[in-house]
């Protein structure tokens, strides 16, 4: 199983020169040539969601953190000719989670969506999270973490389990040792990495790899990883995300 996490960079009126409409149909096209047979989105608005409906492979859930339905969120994309969605939901990482509501450190509401999937070649049933924690507050990002993994601790239990997103914390932050039962498939001893530690450029093309913010994950449980990348094309001699998307080849064990 090849798959991804990718956050695609808001659209936003800020980017005025590289805004989402020059940048979706390159990112679109990115997304379609690695072909990744699940993949996870975050900073999604839901026009942003209809347009990576183009690409047609892929059944899409998604959800938005302001629960009006115009704010930013996550979206989970999986190719149903490879896998059943069983179930699948979402919630806030909040003391509410089960309406928009946000932490109190926090900068910005934030959600977690997690889908159930099976296997159709293999019949085996694993779980995939979605997540993207606070960008300003260490607590409302470690405190989310724990609210996530409490509200699915038992699904994570029943199923293997995949964690992706953008975690806005480096390596050594508290938030990954709440993932001690989790491995990063990225500094797993023996697998080939390629590319870059570091995953958020800023749109900086100036900027060295190795200083690179390394801050988008992909945890597992129950999988063994066979190799990662964190994937650095371009368009044009620009990024179509301020993010690079960071890729895992798996298999269950």
């Amino acid at each position: 199983m090849r798959i991804a996490t990718y956050n695609v960079r808001v659209d936003t009126d800020v980017d005025v020169d590289w805004s989402w409409n020059d940048r979706k149909s390159g990112l679109i096209s990115l997304i379609d040539y690695h072909d990744w047979d699940l993949l996870t989105v975050q900073e999604v608005k839901p026009n942003q969601v209809q347009d990576l409906k183009q690409l047609t492979e892929y059944q899409i859930l998604s959800k938005e953190r302001e629960g009006d339905g115009t704010g930013e969120g996550l979206a989970l994309l999986f190719k149903p000719k490879m896998f059943d969605c069983l179930d699948h939901g979402a919630f806030w990482l909040s003391e509410t989670p089960d309406r928009p509501s946000i932490h109190p450190n926090a900068a910005f509401k934030r959600v977690c969506l997690w889908t159930v999937l099976k296997n159709k070649a293999s019949g085996k049933q694993f779980m995939v999270i979605n997540v993207h924690l606070d960008n300003e507050s260490e607590e409302a990002r470690y405190q989310g973490m724990q609210l996530m993994l409490k509200e699915l601790a038992p699904k994570i239990v029943e199923y293997n389990t995949i964690i992706m997103g953008d975690f806005n914390a480096e390596l050594d932050e508290s938030v990954h040792e709440l993932l001690s039962d989790f491995a990063n498939a990225r500094f797993l001893a023996d697998i080939k990495h390629y590319g870059p530690n570091g995953t958020f450029e800023d749109f900086n093309y100036d900027i060295d790899w190795q200083n690179l913010e390394n801050i988008d994950y992909i945890y597992t449980k129950g999988f063994i990883v066979d190799k990662t990348a964190v994937i650095t094309d371009s368009l044009d001699r620009k990024f179509v995300s301020d993010h690079f998307p960071v890729e895992a080849v798996l298999h269950a064990q």
